[in-house]
Order: structure tokens, then C-alpha cells, then sequence
């Protein structure tokens, strides 16, 4: 009878030799396999086949010091340096490392992941990253609607109505400013994209406008709203522009860009999705046809997720609200 050996060292990366050199050795201490992984992994932690987590200590110079002196500390490791800039077909950063991986160097918040990214990154990290990302859609947020609430705040009478282009005016340029300086998810999509996709769009808006019109006359809405008063305030072109043009461009830079594009990374493609979809919906204020902009808010997500631009959801965006004004529902 002849006896086992010593079980084969595991390595990492698993497809690539590695020399002397190059390779820290490890063992884990709940099932004793033997481990040999590349020096870039130095300071992170790495998932042993039991699943045991191994931590690799991080490497020190051997270089001889004076009496007394302590040895450099070792630099921070960037095992995925160069993957940090490579980019795919919709200028995104694809996921970091492997699910046996757990990141722990600072990611970049400025960088543009693509959804899931962020699934293996540090509870650190993954903080950093959400805090990032309600400063982000707070600054927005104030930027659209805090002129509108400074109008209704000071306003007397039908001023409110009068002063909403003025203010719709200043929530651009406070959006622009915005989104200017942060993230890289405002200014991503903004280029034309293929003709099937906004055929795509106007169709998706065409179903839901069907659909609001039904929802609305199971509510037996009969009292004119906001949209005929606007109409009768301020006439078509102007309406057109509060409520169709400026909410088109503003609220899918805000929400399909900013927003879904940093929860996407955060949360994964479902969660994000539903997130940034129920925060268009609140963010509203309109109880009554919340089913609506949930709706809206979820066929947008996936149009600018499936097109990889902003532009025909903005296209979708506008012909939904135009019509509203058109025709007068609401």
C-alpha cells in the first residue's frame, strides 16, 4: 500500500505558472491545502476551495538597512492596475478580479463601472461608493427641483405658473453644473446610437401612454389638472417645453445616467434597475399614477441599459409628455 503525498499547491491566477520569484506561499488554515499566488496580490484577501478566506500578507523590501533603521513599508498593491482602464463598447469599466477575490485597494470613484462591478469590492469600499452616489442624486435633486420650490415658496396667485420656464431655465443650468462636476455617468450615452433603437422608444412610449390613458379612466379623473392650467397659462410652445423638452434632456441625465449607472455598479442589473425606477416614480410626487411612472421608470431603465445611450430614452421621454400636453390628459 503506498502512502498519498502532500496535496498539489493551488495556485493563482490558476492558468499561469508561476516562478520563485513571484509567488507568495500560503497555507489554509482550515483545510491545510497549500497555496501559491502571484506577489500583485500582496495585502488582499483570497478564497480558499473550502471557503476559507487566506490572508496574504503584503511583501517587504529585502533590501539590507542600517542599525536601527526600519525597512520602507511595502507599496500599496494594485494587483488589477491595468484593468482599472480598460474599457468596454459603452465607455464602462467591466467587473473587477474574480468572485475569488475580495478588492480591497481604494477603487476610483470617478471611474465608470459597468453594473455588478462592485460585487467583490470591500464593505470599505462599497461604502465609499454609496455615499458618493446619494451625494450625487442629492446635488441633482436640489439642482432640478429647488428652483420650482423657490417659485411655489415666493410666488402669489398664478405667478407660479408664469415663472416656471424661468425656473425650468435655471434647474438646466444648475443640472449642468452638476453633473459637470461629478461622475463620469451624466456625460456617458449622450451620442445618437442606431434608428431601431428611438423606433424602439416611440413604440414603448406609444404602451404607455395607452396605458396611463386607462389608468386614468379606471381613477375617473374628470377635474382639469396641472397640464390644462399650464396650457391656459402659458400656451403650447411654453408647456411643451416645461413639462416635455426639458424633463426629457434633465430627468434621464439625473436618473437613466447618474443614478442607475452608480446603482447598477453597486447593486447588480435587477436591484439597480428597480431602485432608480422607484426613485423617478416618488421623486414625482404624484400618488395617484405611481403604477404609471414605476412603469415608465423600469421601460426607460432597460432602454437606456439595452441601447447603451441616453438618447432614445430622452426621445421616449418627450413623446410620453408631449402627447400628455397635446392632447391634454391630466
Amino acid at each position: 500500500m503506498t502512502e498519498e503525498g502532500p496535496p498539489a499547491a493551488r495556485t493563482w491566477p490558476a492558468d499561469r505558472p508561476l516562478a520563485d520569484g513571484e509567488a507568495v506561499a500560503l497555507t489554509c488554515g482550515s483545510c491545510v491545502l497549500p497555496w501559491r499566488v502571484h506577489v500583485s496580490l500582496a495585502g488582499f484577501r483570497l478564497r480558499c476551495d473550502c471557503g476559507a478566506w487566506l490572508e496574504v500578507p503584503p511583501t517587504r523590501s529585502v533590501e539590507p538597512t542600517l542599525p536601527g533603521m526600519e525597512p520602507a513599508p511595502p507599496p500599496m498593491p494594485h494587483p488589477l492596475r491595468l484593468r482599472r482602464h480598460r474599457t468596454d463598447e459603452h465607455g464602462l469599466v467591466p467587473t473587477i478580479g474574480d468572485d475569488d477575490v475580495m478588492q480591497f485597494a481604494p477603487v476610483r470613484l470617478d471611474a465608470p463601472m459597468a453594473p455588478d462591478s462592485l460585487r467583490n469590492q470591500s464593505p470599505t469600499n462599497r461604502a465609499r461608493w454609496t455615499n458618493r452616489t446619494l451625494l450625487e442624486f442629492g446635488a441633482l435633486l436640489a439642482a432640478l427641483l429647488g428652483p420650482q420650490i423657490a417659485a411655489l415658496v415666493l410666488a402669489r396667485g398664478d405667478e407660479f405658473e408664469l415663472l416656471l420656464p424661468l425656473t425650468t431655465l435655471v434647474s438646466g443650468v444648475l443640472v449642468a453644473i452638476v453633473v459637470a462636476a461629478s461622475g463620469p455617468y451624466g456625460r456617458l450615452g449622450l451620442h445618437p446610437g442606431p434608428l431601431r433603437h428611438y423606433a424602439t422608444a416611440a413604440l414603448g412610449a406609444g404602451v404607455l401612454l395607452l396605458a396611463a390613458i386607462g389608468w386614468l379612466a379606471l381613477l375617473a379623473v374628470d377635474e382639469p389638472g396641472l397640464i390644462s392650467r399650464l396650457r391656459g397659462e402659458l400656451g403650447l410652445p411654453l408647456t411643451l417645453f416645461v413639462i416635455a423638452v426639458a424633463p426629457a434632456v434633465l430627468e434621464e441625465v439625473m436618473f437613466r445616467g447618474v443614478l442607475q449607472g452608480r446603482l447598477l455598479a453597486l447593486m447588480g442589473t435587477s436591484a439597480g434597475l428597480l431602485t432608480t425606477a422607484m426613485a423617478f416614480a416618488l421623486c414625482h410626487g404624484a400618488p395617484a399614477v405611481l403604477p404609471i411612472h414605476l412603469a415608465g421608470g423600469l421601460a426607460l431603465g432597460w432602454l437606456r441599459l439595452r441601447t447603451g445611450t441616453l438618447l432614445p430614452g430622452m426621445f421616449a421621454h418627450f413623446l410620453y409628455n408631449g402627447a400628455i400636453v397635446v392632447f391634454g390628459i391630466g
